[in-house]
């Protein structure tokens, strides 16, 4: 169910090389429609290339499991019963372009007598049919290890979600999840529908850490087209924010140092943080306002801050 989870993509099994955005720095995801490659943030497309564009070799290989290649093999495994009938709806970036498209797909899977909708994330929440008996969820655990101390929150919520499309009326539901990491405690707590498991463990790290629901957060972005200016601004923003919270606002603020973001160019921009721990009690806006009220706009890097983030990616 997870986006990241069903891309698929291009790898040199000579050198490893893996294509990126010219203007993301992310890896490029294979689609097998059109044979190409395509940013899921910026939208970027090139050309499949025939040998490797970093040591020539022809030896390129496609790795993860796309919502394309899934479709073939639900369908091959349908097939192989013959008096079975069950069409396969793709629900992904390309099959949900057009306008109206999202909900004929949906029509189309609740008038089938019998059917399988495959599809990203997108269809793990929201869905009520009465009749669906089985969910699948593959590659669970994609996202749990992302630098965001929300991850295994996620991961959880996910799956969660997605296990509740199951069995909602009389008909009992199953549902299976496939993972590499079946032991974590948000995988097994979501596939025990055990909330009061998964908090025993995630709280104590939370509140050890100083994260949310122990402080507030204010995540502050910096970002523009030259990496060099984006730190020196990062850096102004930072020292300023400092001197602000050490003079105005007490220790039980806590300042984190300018750093990259994990998706550290996007759109052709580079992106730099700095992220602002306060107390529960702290009106977070008001106090930081004077701060971005006061400062010299630089016309070349852009700053903004998102007051209770909910990624810091």
């Amino acid at each position: 169910m997870n986006q990241r989870g069903f891309a698929r993509f291009l790898l040199c099994r000579e050198c490893g090389f893996v294509p990126e955005c010219p203007n993301c720095s992310t890896s490029l995801t294979y689609h097998e429609k059109g044979h190409k490659l395509v940013c899921h943030h910026c939208g970027y497309t090139a050309a499949t290339p025939a040998t490797c564009p970093a040591c020539g070799s022809p030896y390129l290989k496609l790795y993860g499991a796309g919502t394309q290649r899934v479709e073939a093999e639900l369908i091959a495994l349908i097939d192989s019963f013959p008096n079975v009938n069950a069409p396969v709806i793709r629900m992904d970036a390309d099959t949900t372009k057009g306008k109206g498209a999202h909900q004929a797909l949906l029509e189309q899977f609740a008038s089938a007598e019998a059917a399988v909708l495959l599809g990203t994330q997108m269809i793990a929440k929201g869905l009520d049919f009465d009749d669906v008996t089985l969910v699948g969820v593959i590659n669970a655990d994609t996202q749990l290890h992302l630098p965001d101390f929300r991850a295994g929150e996620r991961t959880f919520n996910l799956i969660e979600q997605v296990a509740g499309r199951a069995g909602r009326a009389e008909l009992d539901g199953k549902v299976i999840v496939q993972s590499y990491q079946a032991h974590s405690t948000p995988i097994q707590s979501a596939a025990h529908y055990d909330r009061a498991g998964f908090l025993k463990e995630e709280l104590p790290k939370r509140k050890q850490l100083k994260y949310p629901p122990y402080v507030r957060l204010a995540d502050v972005l910096i970002w523009g087209k030259n990496e060099g200016e984006v730190q020196a601004e990062a850096q102004t923003v930072y020292a300023a924010l400092e001197k602000h919270i050490k003079d105005q606002l007490g220790s039980e603020w806590i300042i984190l140092p300018p750093t990259p973001c994990v998706l550290s160019r996007l759109h052709n921009a580079w992106r730099y943080h700095i992220t602002i721990k306060a107390p529960l009690e702290a009106d977070l806006g008001g106090a930081l306002e004077p701060i971005f009220r006061g400062r010299k706009t630089n016309k070349t890097v852009n700053v903004s801050i998102d007051i209770d983030p909910m990624s810091l990616l």
